[in-house]
């Protein structure tokens, strides 16, 4: 008898340490969740692509959608240097080796600070430390367990939520670039149409009169909705802008018929030009 109230008792008490055990795990996947989100959301915030790529499952895929984010944006880094963020609950479980928390990134109100009509980018950014009105972007960031190590997997709809939405903003800025353009061209030009037939890329080129010394990026713009965003490809000894875009950089195979609108920006978020061109099917 007393053999069997030992090994009952054993049982008991192991069963105990296995269900305590199997909470600590749960307890520690959310707290490694968290540890792993919150530097995510430091790395963001000072848009620093490399620390955030190392914090993603697929750090090459991480780069290639982070890196035309994190460009020169003046007036995106003068926001996000004045943001903050707090942390949900973590639903993030090791048997399940994934889980998700939501994140609340608190930025000042810049829509306000534009309704100010500010003339330059200096301006804007004192109205924005100045401001005590928020604007919240709730941003999911979702985990999987790899190797035992905790990595956020959802890189491209958190582009989405964060930067996505700051680059849409029109700044009203007009680029001082805007009165140093020569000329502009497409690599297919037709009388005094734009327009591509059979193409498998497009082609948007600036010049300048002069050197030009900061960093510029562009966004392709179709039916109202930005396609594709990121850095020129080049600024050589000619002052030439070179906007470049192949089928597959929009995702898809070949490029669909419409408008494709060409707009390149300077640091600050100015608009230098706007140009359209049309493929033909």
């Amino acid at each position: 008898m007393k053999n069997s109230k030992f090994v009952i008792s054993s049982v008991l008490v192991t069963s105990m340490v296995l269900g305590m055990t199997s909470c600590s795990m749960f307890d520690d996947a959310g707290k490694q969740c968290t540890e792993v989100g919150d530097e995510f959301m430091e790395a963001l915030i000072d848009r620093n692509v490399e620390d955030m790529a190392e914090l993603c499952t697929d750090e090459d895929e991480a780069l290639e959608i982070f890196i035309p984010y994190c460009g020169d944006m003046e007036a995106v880094k003068a926001i996000l240097s004045n943001a903050t963020f707090e942390a949900g609950k973590p639903e993030c479980k090791t048997k399940d080796k994934k889980g998700e928390i939501e994140y609340t990134l608190t930025l000042p109100d810049y829509e306000s600070c534009l309704d100010e009509d500010p003339e330059d980018m200096d301006e804007l950014e004192d109205l924005l430390e100045d401001t005590e009105d928020t604007i919240e972007i709730k941003v999911t960031l979702e985990f999987k367990l790899k190797k035992d190590e905790w990595l956020i997997d959802n890189v491209e709809y958190i582009a989405e939520d964060v930067f996505g939405e700051l680059y849409d903003v029109d700044w009203g800025f007009e680029s001082p670039l805007a009165s140093k353009i020569d000329y502009i061209c497409f690599d297919s030009w037709n009388d005094d149409d734009v327009y591509y037939t059979d193409t498998n890329h497009m082609k948007f080129n600036v010049y300048f009169i002069e050197e030009v010394e900061e960093d510029l990026t562009f966004e392709v713009v179709k039916d109202g909705v930005v396609v594709f965003q990121a850095d020129v490809n080049y600024i050589g000894i000619y002052d030439q802008a070179d906007c470049y875009v192949e089928p597959e950089d929009l995702g898809v195979s070949e490029f669909e018929a419409g408008d494709y609108t060409f707009n390149v920006y300077d640091s600050h978020r100015g608009l230098i030009i706007s140009a359209t061109c049309t493929v033909v099917a």
